[in-house]
């Protein structure tokens, strides 16, 4: 068992929400998320749609070249973080932000922009730090997030979920609860099966790995009732 499903079982998790500069989440979407997290936080220019939405952060984090002028003077000074450093981009500067205050589910909005270098990015921060923390991006239509060990959660019947094998894959993967079950299988880059585009059947959807990671994702619709409930 990961440190991350241990502290779950202790305690619910403490919940983040960074909100991104890139293609500007579905309202419905933005709303529960805003609603349920314990932080809430702008990744540079993120702050601008937060603006617009007349949306306040708990903190604005990154090295606010993107962060328009006008916002900021609306701002107060204790919720600005400016890191001057280059070697990492916003979302990254924003995600360490909240690991250092002890944050153990971070949900990111707005990561999925619309240069395909951003996107990979993106994924690439969240296998980076998903050993420390539940990191989970949403897009428009899905959300996805690093399996390391095990993974629960309640679906809609129906729902389309993919288990992809970046960052070289997991061997030992079994599945309950969907139409094509995988029973102490390889998903390894390159190779068969496929984990892409398997269907839901039955709740409680688990996934469970021996060795590896997988990138879980599944496809939502602005309905509230089918964002996961996963434990």
């Amino acid at each position: 068992m990961s440190e991350i499903e241990k502290q779950k079982r202790v305690k619910p998790p403490k919940k983040a929400l960074i909100i991104c500069n890139g293609n500007p989440p579905p309202q419905n979407l933005l709303s529960q998320l805003w609603q349920e997290a314990d932080y809430r936080v702008a990744a540079d220019g993120g702050a601008n749609l937060l603006n617009l939405l007349k949306l306040v952060p708990d903190a604005v984090v990154g090295d606010f070249d993107s962060l328009q002028p006008g916002v900021r003077q609306q701002l107060a000074e204790s919720i600005l973080y400016h890191v001057k450093e280059q070697d990492t981009n916003d979302a990254d500067k924003a995600v360490r932000h909240c690991l250092k205050r002890g944050f153990t589910e971070i949900n990111l909005l707005g990561a999925d922009g619309g240069r395909q270098d951003q996107f990979l990015s993106s994924l690439e921060i969240l296998f980076k730090y998903s050993f420390q923390a539940s990191l989970i991006l949403w897009s428009p239509l899905e959300r996805m997030e690093f399996i390391l060990d095990s993974w629960k959660g309640n679906l809609p019947a129906g729902a389309t979920l993919s288990l992809l094998p970046l960052f070289g894959g997991a061997q030992g993967v079994v599945t309950k609860g969907l139409e094509f079950e995988l029973n102490n299988r390889a998903l390894l880059p390159g190779k068969t099966p496929s984990g892409v585009s398997n269907r839901v059947l039955t709740n409680p959807v688990s996934v469970t790995i021996q060795k590896g990671q997988l990138l879980l994702i599944v496809q939502h619709t602005e309905n509230l009732s089918t964002i996961p409930d996963s434990n």
